[in-house]
């Protein structure tokens, strides 16, 4: 019964040894509170590369250091996928390049906009109501006559759904083209937070 207990006085008398020492709040304070300024300002410092059409503020797509962007500059005719690693007034610093802001042509927001995600849902929503339109055909049929009938306007409904369903996979925002009102903005985390 003493092997299981050792560890536990060793525990206990070490404990009572290390409170028995005196913290010393005078080092622990400053030290705290410098870490606490230079974290704070770190976050003061950061910028956002945000993409806004006009004045509307609701639809803005913002990046940040350390997410992947795919744009695509003026004089290259590909699209070119990178980190973002700083990002200034005058310049953005990526994995590979260093490119002005007004260097870019067109930004790659297929995986980025939030209301990309809204349009997948409700693309579902015709095409699930499909699929249960003959379920629901297919099952009463065989309760009805024993065997598998489709009605044709049951078909035409469940092909109209389905093509409204693809129809709508195809609407998607993927492309944010920097020209006339869309604009490409440099903002630190003051001018972010402003009204």
């Amino acid at each position: 019964m003493l092997y299981g207990k050792v560890p536990f006085l060793l525990l206990r008398n070490n404990l009572s040894k290390i409170m028995r020492k005196p913290i010393r709040i005078t080092l622990v304070l400053p030290l705290i509170s410098l870490l606490l300024v230079a974290y704070s300002h770190g976050l003061l410092a950061q910028n956002y590369l945000v993409l806004q059409k006009g004045e509307n503020q609701k639809t803005r797509i913002q990046y940040q250091v350390g997410e992947s962007i795919t744009y695509k500059l003026k004089d290259i005719p590909y699209y070119m996928t990178d980190i973002i690693r700083e990002i200034q007034s005058e310049h953005l610093l990526f994995g590979e390049n260093i490119v002005a802001p007004w260097q870019i042509e067109v930004i790659d927001v297929s995986a980025k906009d939030e209301r990309n995600s809204t349009l997948r849902n409700l693309t579902l929503l015709p095409a699930a109501a499909a699929l249960l339109l003959l379920t629901a055909e297919t099952v009463n049929s065989l309760y009805a006559d024993g065997r598998v009938e489709i009605s044709q306007t049951s078909l035409v409904i469940s092909g109209g759904l389905l093509g409204s369903a693809l129809i709508m996979s195809q609407v998607r925002y993927r492309k944010f083209r920097l020209k006339g009102r869309r604009k490409l903005l440099v903002l630190s985390q003051e001018d972010w937070t402003k009204p």
